[in-house]
């Protein structure tokens, strides 16, 4: 692995290796941001830099070390809940067991600990004493999403590390270059991706069937603007059965309705579904005047109420007819 090989976060990727190099590594990180953004990546980047027998700038992939670590089999390297699932005080015991033992074959041992905030309170506790005496051949890596739900005697003891969103241009410099995606797919899965590199990855690879589903809910707003309130009711069971995916339809119209208002307002360079761009300028047509924002609100409040439990049903017609009344 190389750090070249996880896109963007490059402020982080600088600090890791000066560290390395200055021989300052913290004995904790706290990597943290959404899900996707390849916290869990750059950790084994970071983490194969600490047992690489010929680190400069980067893991030389020659070593021993090396070897093992792409392989996964290198004694020294130890990944806690690769399954992201509730941590247990018995497997922070195990670890806490190993972590006082010496290194096998390296300098130093290395944790990475996915979804740290999974941990029960017990876990926590149990794991925060090691924190307190951390020995000093050892490197621990919790992350998270959000470290505010660890408790804050870790957080402090810990070098919190966030990542950001990643460039919309590097997204797609790094999809065209990693996956031979055209410009017109790069474009959209950088901007439905919303910063996050594996989402785009995921976008290109067709894992979330996005690009499909962008197309049929396209069609199914033209539907809706072009029929009268009786459609509404046609329409309960496509979004009954589409309940699980609530979300990514909600996300694509409002992407849908960001691109009619920029068609009507002249702002053609903007528009992110670029392949239905003829069917964004009839829309615009239809579409009154400034009601772009009040229609994004709309679909934010559904997606809000759905989630506080508000009756499903009633959310979805509530958004529907909200919707025929600005473009009719």
């Amino acid at each position: 692995m190389l750090y070249s090989q996880v896109a963007g976060q490059e402020e982080i990727k600088t600090s890791l290796i000066k560290s390395i190099n200055s021989n300052q590594v913290s004995h904790c990180y706290i990597f943290e941001g959404p899900k996707g953004m390849g916290k869990y990546d750059l950790a084994l980047v970071f983490a194969q830099s600490l047992l690489c027998q010929n680190f400069t700038s980067d893991p030389c992939n020659i070593c021993s070390g090396c070897v093992k670590v792409n392989t996964g089999n290198h004694p020294d390297l130890h990944i806690i809940n690769n399954d992201e699932t509730t941590i247990r005080r018995e497997e922070i015991d195990e670890v806490i067991e190993s972590i006082y033992k010496k290194p096998y074959e390296s300098d130093k041992k290395v944790y990475i600990i996915k979804n740290a905030h999974e941990m029960t309170a017990q876990a926590a506790n149990t794991f925060l004493k090691t924190l307190e005496e951390p020995p000093g051949d050892s490197v621990i890596i919790l992350l998270t999403y959000n470290a505010n739900l660890l408790l804050p005697t870790i957080v402090s003891r810990c070098q919190t590390v966030k990542f950001r969103k990643v460039n919309k241009e590097i997204i797609k410099t790094y999809l065209k270059e990693n996956y031979d995606t055209s410009d017109e797919i790069a474009d959209l899965a950088a901007e439905y991706s919303k910063g996050i590199l594996n989402r785009a990855v995921n976008i290109v690879k067709g894992n979330d069937n996005l690009l499909n589903r962008r197309s049929e809910i396209i069609q199914l707003f033209d539907k809706i603007i072009n029929s009268d309130s009786e459609i509404i009711y046609e329409l309960e069971n496509y979004f009954e059965e589409n309940k699980d995916t609530i979300d990514i339809i909600i996300e694509i119209l409002m992407m849908w309705i960001r691109d009619i208002t920029f068609v009507k307002n002249n702002l053609n360079d903007l528009v992110i579904n670029k392949d239905f761009k003829q069917l964004a300028t009839a829309h615009s047509r239809l579409m009154k005047s400034d009601n772009a924002n009040y229609l994004i609100e709309i679909l934010q409040k559904t997606s809000d109420n759905i989630k506080s439990y508000v009756n499903y049903k009633l959310a979805i017609d509530n958004m529907l007819l909200k919707i025929q009344e600005v473009f009719k």
